[in-house]
């Protein structure tokens, strides 16, 4: 089995990602560094839910550091929801020709007021890694690991996000089920890109990264859909105009948006049910 860059190693890097990326989003809180931070918080949780299972005796730092990195992720998050908004609307602008200033001025405002809450609060909310508190343990902890106990341990975690996938999969279908299944899918992603890069021989066989990262793409683009309904409901309730036409376009707006939201919805499902068939099981993660 071998290794080319230690996974204590990679932990550390991904504390360092966060503090770079969010340094850079202070000064400028571009839409791609937004992204690049959520996606470093990403990678940081699943080390967290793989210390779990290496040692899951005492949960307590973990927990803490978890609440830490969820409060960062959420502020990050909502100024990235409204930033893929303008994106989108913008595309939609130009695809049918048909302008909707009013909703994206107000889309800009709401970008402008998240970039203002973003700079207040993630100061104070970022794990540095510099901070023993907030790391230490878990840094110890995957430095001192065998090889063995962390392959067992990832084996265990991603098992235990599959099973609730699965299970959830084929339950009521739903918005809050969805949204916990594109969580899970994603944190068996980030933890199987975690091992793959430390352990390049590691193989998940439930299901395959090409899977989980389609499923990914889908849920994504339900995710965005389902944003874009309730942000333009949002703004719809304070439209204060006497004008019908003006109130009618925004309503077929509404509709070719919750159209496609429905299409985005029974399309992830789908894809969500035919990765977690038994049908599907043995699929490598290499």
């Amino acid at each position: 089995m071998a290794a080319h860059e230690s996974i204590h190693e990679y932990y550390l890097h991904q504390h360092r990602n966060i503090e770079h990326y969010l340094e850079l989003c202070l000064s400028l809180p571009e839409a791609e560094l937004v992204h690049e931070l959520r996606l470093s918080i990403k990678k940081l949780r699943a080390f967290h839910k793989l210390a779990e299972q290496i040692n899951s005796g005492d949960q307590d730092e973990p927990i803490y550091i978890k609440h830490r990195v969820r409060k960062l992720y959420k502020v990050a998050g909502q100024l990235r929801d409204t930033q893929v908004q303008i994106h989108l609307l913008t595309g939609f602008e130009e695809q049918t020709g048909i302008e909707y200033p009013e909703f994206g001025k107000w889309l800009l405002m709401r970008e402008k007021k998240r970039i203002s809450r973003f700079g207040r609060k993630p100061q104070q909310l970022v794990p540095h890694s510099t901070t023993p508190g907030t790391h230490e343990k878990i840094g110890n902890l995957l430095a001192q690991a065998t090889d063995v106990t962390i392959l067992t341990g990832a084996g265990k975690a991603l098992a235990g996000l599959y099973s609730k996938a699965q299970e959830l999969s084929f339950a009521s279908m739903n918005d809050q089920n969805l949204h916990l299944i594109r969580t899970l899918t994603k944190q068996m992603k980030y933890i199987s890109n975690i091992m793959n890069h430390s352990y390049i021989d590691f193989i998940f066989r439930e299901i395959s990264v090409a899977a989980l990262h389609e499923i990914e793409v889908a849920a994504g683009h339900w995710h965005d859909n389902l944003v874009r309904i309730k942000l333009l409901g949002k703004f719809m309730e304070k439209l204060k105009s006497d004008d019908n036409i003006e109130k009618f376009k925004y309503q077929k707006l509404y509709d070719a948006c919750k159209s496609e939201l429905d299409i985005s919805y029974g399309e992830t499902y789908r894809i969500v049910r035919k990765a977690f068939s038994p049908k599907d099981q043995g699929y490598e993660s290499i």
